[in-house]
């Protein structure tokens, strides 16, 4: 088997980094993965050659959901179809805890060696695929002014410590206008999540209906309420019971659009990465990527 990768030679913790490190040798070894099959993702690094994946088998992408997001795209873009291998070493790993993607090199590189696959919608929002999220809204934004040297030391703790001097803005709410098949309407907001993933900023069971393969999009939506009312709301999702909320609107479709208003509310996170758009045109993907999975393993 001919390997390539696509690493983030920065995300995650100390542990995440030696398990990059650890992985890469084990790979060098076991399938004589060379320097040059190894593509590293940076500002000044960002694009890949069609020519990189002459003769690759599979794709070992290691880094955050970030560098999943690129590497998707990338292959998505290019028309190359092969296998993805993710090794998760990012702060929250929404996608890699979805499908209980192993961490460890020893359970990773098993994981390669036996080759199981799954095929998984993805989605398409304007021009950029994602594996598993849009995100909109005043609590959407916590995650991208999140300092990243906070989220290295401190984990997903980080992104808690920085929510608390922003409560006045999170809480004031987003506008936005939804518009398919199902429903039409505007209200205020304060997160929007259009996902396949019931995994969302490390919260298990945060869009509990959620699948992977199932060929629909999760739309969850989290109304603009007084602070007592949000702060119940975040007892009622560790409780799984928010979906019954009437603050709480969660619909499936396989395609909508979503518009945003206000000054800063341009703001729309695909996979974690940030993007300025106020209008945004999503569409359900069925089995547009294929997972190395290990056997273990159920779809969400």
């Amino acid at each position: 088997m001919k390997i390539k990768m696509i690493i983030n030679p920065v995300s995650g913790q100390h542990k995440a980094h030696a398990s990059k490190a650890a992985v890469i040798e084990r790979l060098k070894t076991r399938y004589a993965l060379r320097d040059h099959d190894i593509f590293y993702t940076s500002q000044e690094n960002r694009c890949v050659e069609t020519s990189f994946f002459d003769n690759c088998d599979s794709l070992v992408v290691a880094g955050g959901d970030g560098t999943l997001h690129f590497a998707v795209n990338t292959i998505k873009r290019l028309g190359i179809d092969v296998p993805l291998a993710y090794l998760p070493t990012g702060t929250v790993n929404d996608f890699g805890n979805s499908l209980k993607l192993p961490r460890t090199p020893d359970r990773f590189c098993e994981m390669l060696e036996k080759g199981k696959t799954k095929k998984i919608d993805i989605g398409l929002a304007g021009n950029e695929y994602f594996h598993y999220v849009v995100a909109g809204g005043a609590i959407n934004s916590i995650s991208y002014s999140t300092n990243q040297y906070l989220k290295n030391v401190m984990g997903e703790k980080a992104y808690y410590l920085s929510a608390v001097p922003k409560l006045p803005k999170i809480l004031s709410g987003t506008h936005i206008k939804i518009e398919c098949d199902e429903l039409r309407q505007e209200q205020e907001a304060l997160l929007y999540l259009v996902t396949n993933s019931p995994v969302i900023g490390g919260i298990e069971g945060m869009v509990p209906d959620a699948k992977m393969d199932d060929g629909q999009l999760h739309v969850l939506i989290i109304q603009k309420s007084s602070l007592f009312n949000t702060l119940q709301l975040f007892f009622d999702i560790k409780n799984g019971t928010h979906l019954n909320r009437p603050d709480v609107l969660y619909f499936r479709t396989k395609r909508l659009s979503i518009t945003q208003y206000g000054l800063d509310a341009a703001h729309v996170g695909i996979d974690g990465e940030m993007y300025s758009t106020s209008l945004v045109h999503i569409e359900v993907i069925p089995r547009g990527i294929t997972i190395m999975v290990p056997f273990e393993s159920e779809v969400a």
